[in-house]
């Protein structure tokens, strides 16, 4: 081959790479066969989440001043430009719940290891000694004290100054009954703060609970048990709720039934299998009927007749369902006959559903609903006056009685205006992001925090 040949043919071959590079780049060369357009799938976005509530920080030492906002945390939130209401905290000591003060000494590293050892041996001679030595006392319960001084110049919105009684007005609001939002106040163990929330005196609480204990009217003697200072009236009065209570406790069961065994196979192997939920959601006679036979109080063999449409019970009772309208008091009447009356964990209270009360708790409930109790105050929690250090004014301040089980920072909550709370019923939760100065732009709804919309406005009314 000449070399001119040679050339050539190089000539062609580079062109021919040449074209087919440019014809990749500028999409000349199409695939031959024609491919169907699939559209890409949207990105998916997402709703941004709530910033989750920061830590707080109740060691607060602030400068003075004048604010002007709507609501406030009551301590420092880190990473935020919230203005806190407390100045100030200082914990002034511990004691137990009779009182009695309580001195924590601070040991270093040996006399701990020390103490250690000491326990160990004293556990292991408790361990050799006689039953009634090696018996385990109940831990003595520990509170602490703390006095939450309130920032000077502190005003809401409306302008009005920001109060020590404005932040009990919002302690009783989250800690009412009706409140249901995040904070959790009303179930911090401070002392007369479970007497608030379930506006219910421990001395009455205490009452019921010796009357249940005690046991109702004693046929064979003919009277109720003698119990110091609690006359039979009284008694009468709490075993009076025996039955509302019992209704209550049948109830429990046939919802929890028609909630869990909602099935047309539950039906079958139940009731019959000519029978669908869907009939039996549809009459409340079928539902108690099927809460009966799940619960083990139907005739152990063909409880349910379906072509009569009967029930016969473990008791050999006949109910017509075509004429007779089956209810929860029926089921009752059913559950303390098997029983005899027996309120213990192997008598009534063996058939309580998971996670609902016994037998007692709903009767001392329906008990309390009856009176006309008024718990106005928390007594571990009051208002007073103290002169801050290197400071001649006095301010308004906190003082609290909190279980050491419990953080302070759990006692942190956003402080409302008892104005603006009278005409929106609304408490701010921490992820509710709130109006900080009228140039700021409100954010996601001051008014969008949990309502505690008490039938009675308690919250309002007692601050």
């Amino acid at each position: 081959m000449t070399q001119k040949a040679k050339s050539s043919i190089f000539i062609v071959i580079v062109s021919a790479v040449l074209l087919a590079i440019i014809g990749c780049s500028t999409g000349d060369n199409k695939p031959s066969e024609k491919t169907e357009h699939i559209s890409a799938s949207p990105v998916e976005v997402k709703d941004t989440e709530p910033t989750p509530s920061p830590t707080p920080t109740p060691v607060i030492d602030m400068e003075e001043g004048t604010y002007d906002i709507s609501e406030m945390p009551l301590f420092a939130i880190e990473g935020t430009d919230y203005v806190p209401v407390a100045f100030e905290l200082e914990k002034l000591g511990s004691e137990t719940a009779d009182g009695e003060p309580v001195i924590i000494e601070e040991t270093g590293e040996e006399e701990a290891d020390a103490e250690s050892e000491d326990a160990e041996e004293a556990a292991a001679s408790e361990e050799e000694g006689s039953e009634e030595d090696s018996e385990e006392t109940e831990p003595v319960k520990i509170y602490n004290k703390y006095r939450i001084t309130l920032k000077s110049g502190l005003k809401f919105k409306d302008g009005t100054p920001v109060t020590a009684e404005d932040v009990m007005f919002n302690i009783r609001a989250h800690a009412n009954k009706a409140y249901d939002g995040s904070y959790k106040l009303g179930f911090l163990d401070i002392p007369g703060m479970e007497e608030f929330r379930t506006q219910v005196p421990n001395a009455e609480r205490e009452k019921v609970a010796k009357i249940l204990a005690a046991g109702g009217f004693d046929v064979e003697e003919g009277k109720y048990p003698e119990i110091e200072g609690i006359d039979t009236a009284e008694q009468d009065a709490v075993w009076g709720c025996y039955d509302e209570a019992g209704v209550m406790f049948a109830r429990n069961i046939i919802d929890y039934v028609n909630k869990n065994y909602a099935l047309n196979a539950y039906v079958n192997a139940f009731m019959s299998g000519y029978l669908t939920y869907a009939k039996v959601e549809a009459s409340e006679s079928l539902k108690t009927a099927f809460a009966y036979i799940v619960w083990g109080y139907g005739k152990k063999k063909n409880p349910y007749n379906y072509r009569k449409n009967t029930l016969t019970t473990i008791s050999d009772k006949v109910f017509d369902l075509n004429e007779y309208e089956l209810t929860a008091m029926d089921l009752w009447e059913e559950i303390k006959g098997y029983y005899k009356g027996d309120l213990s964990d192997e008598g009534i209270d063996n058939d309580a559903v998971p996670g609902t009360g016994t037998i007692e708790e709903l009767i001392a409930e329906v008990y309390f609903g009856k009176q006309d109790y008024k718990v106005e105050d928390i007594a571990g929690i009051s208002t007073g006056t103290t002169i801050a250090e290197g400071s001649d004014a006095e301010r308004e301040c906190i003082y609290l009685t909190l279980s050491a089980e419990n953080d302070i920072t759990e006692f942190n909550f956003f402080l409302t205006s008892p104005g603006e709370f009278e005409k929106t019923s609304a408490l701010n939760d921490p992820e509710v992001i709130i109006e900080v100065g009228e140039e700021e732009t409100e954010g996601e709804g001051s008014e969008e925090g949990e309502n505690p919309e008490s039938e009675d406005s308690e919250g309002g009314e007692e601050a």
